[in-house]
């Protein structure tokens, strides 16, 4: 380990600029290139974690002339939310959901890496491999946010080569989505709805699962409060009514509807097979119920669950 010693020190004094760490990565030993991984994970935290949080705009903050600037991460291009102290604070902490694997391991969604990086991330990566059983974004996927929040997700998956709906039924979040959807090339198609079982009318309320959305479920009518009225629709029926021909990927992120979202999308799951990522958190009997769903819609699904999110493919053992 003598190397990854010098080169840490070498990175820790910046006589490694950035290039040169890449190029370095795609050659080394895989002890060696996780020992860099985390080296430049701390290296970034220390940058990042200023009271004031200057360092993730100096990081990631870029300029575009007239029209403003935006945030880069790795290619996947967000509003500047700055102004806005929530939603600047809730991207700061997304970034560590979304962005921490593209961002400072390579996009390497390997088990070994999702597995060291778990006690990083609060709920893990939207992504996963381990040999055959594959859940990434991939070039010219079609791929379905469900709770896109204002895109962070579908600008990563956009900067992978996919085209995405996203679903976002909130009013202000979903302004901020459609500003998203313009900086990625307008392959991001912004959809003021929710995903359930059908198509209703429900009111959002404000979250009480801790975490940075909303939700359709009133937990305790007592303590929640309404936010806005919502139309939902399900994956199946969208699909259908859009001429969609495939769909690739299912990201979701519905504060506990996660189990609704997945019986709208029954025959989704039986005749087009996406990979899931899906956030099991919400609910104490998540894990179990998003299982068991899937496995009655489509029983050629292999599961992997990770602390906080199901990931899921059909494995092609040809």
């Amino acid at each position: 380990m003598k190397l990854a010693r010098i080169l840490h020190f070498l990175m820790r004094a910046k006589f490694l600029p950035a290039p040169v760490i890449n190029l370095l990565m795609k050659y080394l030993p895989f002890p060696i290139k996780m020992r860099l991984y985390f080296s430049r994970y701390d290296l970034t935290m220390k940058e990042l974690n200023r009271p004031d949080m200057k360092g993730f705009e100096r990081k990631y903050l870029k300029l575009k002339g007239e029209k403003g600037a935006f945030f880069d991460f790795a290619g996947a291009k967000l509003p500047d939310v700055t102004r806005n102290k929530r939603l600047y604070s809730e991207l700061c902490g997304v970034f560590f959901d979304t962005f921490f694997v593209p961002c400072l391991f390579d996009d390497n969604y390997d088990k070994s890496v999702v597995d060291s990086a778990a006690k990083y991330s609060r709920e893990g990566p939207y992504g996963y491999t381990d040999g055959s059983f594959s859940v990434i974004v991939e070039k010219d996927d079609i791929v379905i946010d469900a709770g896109a929040w204002i895109g962070d997700f579908s600008a990563y998956a956009v900067s992978k080569g996919a085209v995405v709906y996203a679903f976002e039924p909130g009013g202000e979040t979903f302004a901020e989505l459609q500003k998203t959807s313009v900086l990625n090339g307008g392959k991001i198609i912004a959809v003021n709805k929710g995903l359930g079982d059908g198509d209703h009318d429900l009111p959002l309320y404000d979250s009480m699962l801790g975490s940075i959305g909303f939700t359709v479920m009133n937990i305790s009518a007592k303590k929640q409060k309404v936010i806005e009225t919502i139309k939902l629709t399900s994956i199946d029926k969208f699909v259908k009514d859009n001429n969609i021909p495939r769909i690739d990927f299912i990201k979701a992120d519905i504060e506990g509807a996660e189990r609704d979202m997945l019986r709208g999308a029954v025959d989704t799951l039986k005749r087009f097979a996406p990979k899931l990522a899906i956030c099991t958190y919400h609910l104490p009997d998540d894990p179990e119920v998003l299982e068991r769903i899937v496995l009655e819609a489509n029983p050629q699904y292999k599961i992997i669950h990770g602390p906080a999110k199901m990931y899921a493919c059909v494995v092609d053992h040809r």
